[in-house]
């Protein structure tokens, strides 16, 4: 997948380290509220096409299967996959997930496939926003639905500020309205803000594809 992938792969997989935080932090990553949301918003449907950028542990990918939509989880992270892969056997229909491996800059899957498609907490990891969202569109159907979100740490009223507020320094910084504009350049509707979702303080980008 070329050098974004081997980036993207290389700011997840940090050797032991990262992993023993990863697993300290498996409550947040297992089952996050925050996801729990955004597939509320989006309200995927039985049957559906549904996408998960960066899914990590799965808790929107299985929040979203839960519904009976048939989602494609990608992340970078040959652990997080394996996490995944493991949770999945344990749903009821296990069958409506599948996970791959890919970035945002090249999602592996084919043009107009896709009804809904979102990201949470991983927009901050792309590499290249703009081949990121030209990606997003390719795959999304003529009524795609598209809900990016990230934890907005540089808000004070955020309960981890004073810990990440600088995380956009060494990340990819999430404008919200730079990436509305880069979703309009492509001819989509898109929308851009700073919102608070399930108790936290987020930048959210949503977007229609027609």
């Amino acid at each position: 997948m070329g050098n974004e992938f081997d980036r993207y792969r290389h700011q997840h997989d940090k050797g032991v380290g990262a992993k023993i935080s990863w697993l300290l932090n498996i409550p947040k990553f297992w089952n996050s509220p925050l996801s729990k949301e955004v597939i509320r918003i989006l309200g995927p449907e039985k049957g559906e096409n549904v996408l998960d950028i960066g899914a990590g542990m799965g808790p929107a990918t299985v929040e979203a299967a839960s519904r009976g939509a048939h989602v494609v989880a990608v992340d970078p992270s040959r652990f997080m996959r394996a996490v995944l892969g493991f949770r999945r056997q344990f749903q009821k229909n296990p069958g409506l997930i599948t996970v791959e491996a890919g970035v945002a800059e090249r999602i592996p899957l084919s043009k107009g496939s896709t009804d809904v498609v979102f990201a949470v907490n991983a927009v901050h990891h792309w590499v290249d926003l703009e081949a990121s969202i030209e990606e997003i569109v390719r795959v999304s159907s003529s009524q795609g639905r598209v809900l990016l979100v990230d934890e907005d740490f540089t808000n004070p009223d955020h309960p981890q500020h004073e810990k990440h507020h600088d995380h956009e320094e060494e990340m990819t910084k999430v404008d919200v309205d730079m990436i509305k504009s880069i979703f309009e350049s492509y001819g989509v509707e898109a929308t851009g803000e700073k919102v608070s979702l399930a108790g936290l303080p987020v930048k959210l980008i949503k977007a229609n594809v027609h």
